[in-house]
């Protein structure tokens, strides 16, 4: 996972606005349930969003933005608050699949998209998280590695949509004709299945070395 090494930077700079909601005895579990609307929204934006309605990738964006704030914020408050409990964190593993899907098909159903690309897409996004809380299953630990993590799915979808958007607000040409979101899915269905191949592999040899 190439932004996994800053997971600790990242509670840290989230570690201010997680005590402030203690104060404000906001509770753990709401705002993941808060993140999952935000990422409904941004499904929404993405799916509505044409190359008439640019503006709506920015909305898209920003909402994927809030989401995955929320996202870090949830755990955080958690741990601040002693709230941590097996019951949360299950929520916040569903959650986060349920807002990952509808993320995903927003775009995959977009005038802008690309069916096949998001079914790929898709595809690598649920198995790359399957691999990875199976290897805790089978007690070898929550496994990140690999390409394309969440975290780094989610900066992309951040990025390249209002990206997009800034290029059709100031008429830019993108680069040999290319459609941006469908290389982006491509991107996602490829890496992403390459990922979901890299953690079973390496919970395979985990699993020879435990046997030892």
């Amino acid at each position: 996972m190439v932004l996994e090494r800053y997971r600790v930077g990242w509670g840290n700079f989230l570690a201010p606005a997680a005590r402030q909601l203690h104060r404000w005895r906001v509770s753990p579990n709401a705002l993941t349930l808060v993140s999952l609307l935000f990422a409904l929204g941004a499904a929404a934006a993405f799916g509505f969003a044409t190359r008439g309605r640019p503006w709506l990738l920015l909305v898209g964006a920003a909402a994927v933005a809030v989401n995955a704030v929320l996202d870090g914020l949830d755990g955080k408050l958690a741990r601040l608050s002693n709230q941590e409990t097996k019951r949360g964190d299950y929520l916040d593993h569903v959650v986060d699949r349920y807002s990952d899907a509808a993320i995903l098909l927003g775009l995959t159903l977009s005038p802008l998209g690309s069916l096949p690309w998001g079914v790929f897409a898709l595809v690598g996004t649920f198995l790359t998280s399957y691999m990875g809380t199976q290897a805790q299953a089978l007690g070898l630990g929550r496994m990140y590695a690999g390409w394309l993590g969440r975290a780094d799915r989610l900066v992309i979808l951040i990025a390249v949509p209002a990206l997009v958007w800034l290029a059709y607000l100031l008429g830019l040409a993108i680069p040999f004709g290319a459609d941006p979101l469908v290389v982006m899915l491509a991107y996602f269905a490829i890496v992403g299945n390459l990922t979901a191949l890299q953690r079973f592999w390496s919970g395979w040899r985990a699993l020879d070395r435990a046997q030892e």
